[in-house]
């Protein structure tokens, strides 16, 4: 799964979790494991453990989470930070312990404590979370947030050519689990957290996303080291990043 400080997991509240289902199976071919009505684990064709949760609500919703040792220590910390709390601490159906906050641009971040802490690292699979993307209309508060709340520190990424992108490592971490890209000059930007998938084809994926009720929001691009990324949002508006790697990797 992880250790703490990592984005190890993300979670989808659908007011028609049937809907949902069938549309990330019909593109993705994810598997859904019930515990119970209207709580699902989710895990990718080939992988060795659950990546996220499926799960029935009010209004549709997806963020990734942030994985914690001791989420009754972190909350206050957050909340010194800014944070505001959206879903106390409770326990899942699965077992986990899972708490909603927002940070200090309004975006909703999970965070995630495993009730199995011996679980391994999950090696990224296609179709599966490898990745997650803030964008942010002031990226300094944002920064300072994340590094006073988890660690995490920044790296300027030159191959996203025309935009100021940074990205993330979490402590210790030699690479990367995400990025922040600095959206504060870009027309009508809004700020966004969102997860990220490993795909083999991002131009082929928006294609079956669109065809099975999705949108892309971001046209395929190469960056300077090969590799390529979309954006699409599901039939219900929650919007995911992709990407594939170089075709020679």
């Amino acid at each position: 799964m992880g250790t703490s400080g990592t984005v190890g997991w993300f979670e989808i509240v659908a007011t028609d979790p049937e809907r949902s289902k069938q549309f990330y199976q019909q593109i993705f071919d994810w598997q859904y494991t019930s515990f119970g009505p209207g709580y699902h684990t989710i895990t990718a064709p080939g992988a060795r453990s659950a990546m996220g949760a499926l799960r029935q609500g009010s209004r549709d919703a997806l963020w990734f989470s942030v994985i914690r040792d001791d989420l009754a220590a972190t909350i206050p910390a957050l909340e010194s930070l800014g944070a505001k709390v959206i879903e106390e601490p409770a326990r899942t159906a699965a077992g986990d312990l899972h708490a909603v906050v927002t940070d200090v641009k309004g975006n909703k971040i999970g965070l995630f404590e495993p009730a199995d802490t011996a679980v391994p690292d999950r090696a990224p699979v296609p179709n599966s979370t490898a990745w997650f993307e803030i964008g942010t209309t002031d990226f300094a508060a944002t920064r300072e947030f994340y590094e006073r709340a988890f660690g995490w520190t920044y790296q300027r990424d030159e191959a996203a050519e025309g935009a100021i992108y940074y990205s993330v490592h979490p402590d210790g971490a030699k690479e990367p689990i995400g990025g922040t890209m600095d959206v504060s000059t870009v027309p009508n930007s809004t700020d966004y957290a969102i997860p990220g998938l490993l795909v083999a084809d991002v131009p082929d994926l928006l294609a079956r996303c669109e065809q099975a009720g999705g949108q892309r929001v971001l046209d395929p691009f190469t960056d300077a080291t090969g590799l390529v990324i979309g954006q699409f949002t599901d039939p219900f508006g929650n919007r995911w990043t992709s990407f594939a790697q170089p075709s020679d990797s």
